[in-house]
């Protein structure tokens, strides 16, 4: 039987490994068990995790509510209940499908979306059929974009089905684009012997203009990121989005896994825009959200052809950031240290409580090119920005919400470390913009950043 959905207190990105440290220490140290294995707090910590604004404050809040009752599943619908409000996704559809995925169930999380998508892409196949492009293009939109939802929460790279739903989800979007009037159109950039995944707009009636450089991070696309994009297209600004190493299909569709040295292909970028006679004539932004604000400014502190650079939020050190979850927990890093045996079995017992935890191990693993939670440890120590935050030279824009849950206070600490032109752009709770990258009220977030955007530039 699956929980009843409930507006109780729920554990948030910034805690679902705390409580998966928890678990990991109490199984290694041979603490009581329950009946699932593990301690019966720690297996309810899903349902009763930190509660920073007081006992049961947490229910009243609109980006806690608990649709699937899973953290993290919930807060990614949260994201995908947002872009709504630039026709990606609508409301009934994103509900629905969520009260048909089994709680924690990462493949019940990717088959229903999946059977949305599937269902939608029909309704445009219909509308396209009889004439009716605009209808069909608005169809073929939120199909693509549920394609794109069910990818972010599966990281089973042998099912065959993830390279399909990511070829559907990208030609999904760019027939919707062309139907709509878009002039736009998907670009190999040459990377290494192979190519990153891109995309080019060019705003309506701009020969030369500025050029914005958008990326993501560890788990959205940038074909999930229309509020910049339309934004930028609407004020004449041209838009270059890249999925960097990594990330989307260049990750999925050519293999390609991230790396520390992030300014590597970012220069390839750089590179590609110089190529296109509309985009060669800058000024280049750089913009990069989630992860995506910390590999931004790694790539901003090598890369002189930048003229703004855009963090959403802003990072110093992913390491810290995530090593922080972990430190939290008395032991659990000197388990690390005892070897790969040790740490990996307590990740191992994490997960019969956490399966957030288990997912992220495997979905984070996969993305970074190494094999088991002991080695990815050791990879996420290597992305630390704090020596190459003082050779930014670009005017700098960081965007940071109150209830920032993924790299609390990293903002700050970059803002504070920069001795270029800077400035930080909160979202307090006043503003319903105050979570993770604005998830769920972009559309102020998107004029709030070009209104700073324009004055730079025309500066």
């Amino acid at each position: 039987m699956r929980p009843t959905r409930r507006p109780a207190t729920a554990t948030n990105r910034r805690t679902f490994l705390t409580h998966a440290g928890i678990c990991a220490g109490g199984a290694i140290a041979g603490h009581r068990l329950g009946r699932h294995g593990l301690d019966g707090a720690v297996v309810g910590a899903r349902f009763h995790g930190d509660d920073i604004h007081g006992q049961g404050k947490a229910a009243q809040l609109w980006y806690r509510y608990k649709h699937i009752g899973q953290p993290v599943m919930d807060a990614q619908l949260v994201f995908w209940l947002g872009l709504a409000s630039v026709g990606l996704t609508d409301v009934g559809e994103v509900l629905d499908t969520a009260t048909r995925i089994e709680v924690g169930s990462e493949l019940s999380w990717f088959e229903q979306w999946l059977a949305t998508a599937q269902r939608v892409e029909g309704y445009g196949k219909t509308a396209l059929a009889a004439g009716h492009d605009l209808s069909a293009a608005s169809h073929f939109y939120r199909a693509g974009a549920y394609y794109r939802a069910g990818l972010m929460r599966y990281a089973d790279h042998s099912d065959p089905r993830l390279v399909e739903a990511t070829r559907s989800g990208l030609a999904l979007h760019d027939q919707a684009l062309r139907l709509r009037g878009y002039d736009s159109k998907q670009v190999d950039i040459p990377y290494q012997g192979s190519v990153l995944h891109g995309r080019v707009h060019y705003a309506p009636s701009v020969e030369r203009g500025p050029v914005l450089v958008l990326q993501q991070g560890l788990h959205a696309w940038p074909e999930d990121t229309m509020w910049v994009v339309d934004g930028a297209l609407q004020r004449g600004y041209h838009v270059l989005s890249f999925h960097g190493p990594g990330q989307g299909a260049s990750l999925r569709l050519h293999g390609h896994v991230f790396r520390p040295d992030w300014e590597v292909p970012v220069a390839r970028v750089l590179d590609f825009a110089e190529l296109d006679q509309r985009l060669a004539s800058g000024p280049f932004i750089l913009m990069g959200l989630s992860f995506g604000g910390y590999l931004a400014p790694r790539a901003a502190a090598h890369e002189r052809r930048l003229r703004v650079l855009i963090a959403n939020p802003g990072v110093v050190s992913w390491s810290d950031s995530m090593l922080r979850h972990f430190a939290a927990i008395p032991g659990l890093l000197k388990l690390h240290g005892v070897g790969p045996q040790a740490f990996n079995t307590a990740i191992d017992a994490a997960s019969v409580a956490m399966p957030d935890a288990r997912w992220y191990f495997d979905d984070a693993s996969w993305k970074h090119g190494v094999s088991q939670p002991h080695e990815l440890i050791d990879e996420l120590r290597k992305y630390d920005n704090r020596d190459g935050i003082g050779a930014i030279r670009c005017k700098t824009l960081i965007m940071e919400g109150s209830a920032e849950d993924a790299t609390p206070g990293e903002s700050q600490r970059l803002y504070d470390g920069l001795s270029a032109p800077k400035h930080l752009m909160t979202f307090d709770a006043s503003t319903a913009s105050q979570v993770h990258c604005q998830g769920g009220n972009q559309l102020l977030a998107q004029g709030w950043l070009f209104d700073w955007l324009d004055e730079q530039v025309a500066a």
